[in-house]
């Protein structure tokens, strides 16, 4: 028989496949397993976050949509207020627009009421003017004779 020439090298890792190889597989199959648990927990993970970050989606699309609910009730009181605000500035201007009408009114009137007795005063003195004329113009003699 011969025997296959071999180099020492190889029979050292002959040896050692021989002997270290059941470990080398234990070995092996546990960094194999080690990865494959990382692998999960880390897919797991991935869940939770995705989960977690589809959760806060929802609780900010919530709040951005109570939010926008809050801020068209206040600009719907707003806007109440400011028309009733208008409505009463419009109906105390219609009042004031009113009274300052009747007040002017009542001035003209006054006004009319003094220029007629102006007039009127005017009248008498022009009256009293030509009366006093006549009197002067009868060369002082008197409209009443004594009898």
């Amino acid at each position: 028989m011969t025997q296959p020439t071999t180099t020492p090298v190889q029979d050292l890792d002959t040896l050692r496949q021989i002997l270290f190889g059941a470990e080398t597989q234990r070995l092996e199959e546990l960094t194999a397993s080690n990865q494959a648990a990382a692998t999960h927990e880390l897919r797991q993970l991935e869940h939770r976050m995705s989960e977690r970050l589809e959760d806060l989606a929802a609780r900010l699309a919530a709040h951005q949509a109570e939010t926008a609910r809050l801020q068209v009730e206040h600009v719907e009181r707003v806007t109440q207020m400011l028309d009733q605000m208008l409505a009463q500035l419009g109906h105390r201007l219609d009042t004031l627009v009113t009274e300052t009408r009747e007040r002017l009114d009542a001035l003209q009137q006054r006004a009319s009421d003094l220029e007629r007795r102006k007039l009127n005063a005017a009248d008498f003195g022009g009256t009293l003017s030509t009366l006093g004329q006549r009197f002067t113009s009868d060369n002082g003699q008197s409209l009443f004779r004594a009898g």
